[in-house]
C-alpha cells in the first residue's frame, strides 16, 4: 500500500503588520495635531499687537526761520510760534496747545509770523457746562491781524478746542 504523501505548500509566515500600521497611523495624527498648534500659534502671534518703543527720547534743537517755516504754502510744523498771548480762562497748558494751532492757521492764511505779545483774548461766553468761547486776535510781524473764534470743551478726560476764522 502506498502512504499517501503530503505535499505541502509551504507559505511563507505572515510577518505581523500591526505595529507598522499603528506607528504610520501615529504619525499623520501627530502632523496633524502639529500642523492644528501650528495655525493657532500662528493666529495668537499674529492677532498680538505690539506698541512699538522708541530706543531713545532726543528733542532736536530748532532756530526758527521765518524764511523756511513757510516754504510752498504748506507752513513747517517744527516752526516756533513763541509765546502765548495772555489772557482768556484756559491754564498755561492749554493756552500754549492753543496758541500753536492758531500760530499755524494765521501762517496758512498769510500771517508772515504771529506775535504772541501783540496777540489778544478776549473771553465771548463765559463757561456753561465745561464750554466756552474766545476770541483770538493774531497779531503778525507785518502788522496785519487775523481773528479766530475757539470753542474750549472741558470734560473727564481733558480740555479740546475748536477754531473758526473770522472774517
Amino acid at each position: 500500500m502506498e502512504t499517501p504523501q503530503f505535499i505541502s505548500e509551504e507559505t511563507p509566515p505572515k510577518k505581523n503588520q500591526t505595529p507598522l500600521i499603528i506607528a504610520v497611523i501615529a504619525i499623520i495624527l501627530c502632523c496633524f495635531c502639529l500642523v492644528i498648534v501650528g495655525y493657532y500659534g500662528y493666529n495668537t502671534i499674529r492677532s498680538t499687537q505690539t506698541e512699538i518703543q522708541p530706543l531713545e527720547e532726543a528733542t532736536p534743537e530748532y532756530q526758527s526761520d521765518p524764511v523756511e517755516d513757510f516754504e510752498d504754502g504748506v507752513p513747517d510744523v517744527d516752526a516756533d510760534m513763541g509765546d502765548a498771548p495772555t489772557g482768556g480762562l484756559g491754564n498755561d497748558i492749554l493756552r500754549n496747545d492753543t496758541w500753536q494751532y492758531i500760530g499755524f492757521v494765521a501762517i496758512g492764511m498769510g500771517c508772515d509770523e504771529p506775535v504772541g505779545a501783540d496777540s489778544t483774548i478776549e473771553v465771548l461766553q463765559e463757561p456753561s457746562g465745561g464750554v466756552w468761547l474766545e476770541k483770538w486776535t493774531v497779531a503778525c510781524a507785518s502788522g496785519d491781524s487775523y481773528p479766530f473764534e475757539v470753542e474750549f470743551i472741558v470734560d473727564d478726560t481733558g480740555a479740546t478746542f475748536n477754531i473758526t476764522a473770522l472774517p
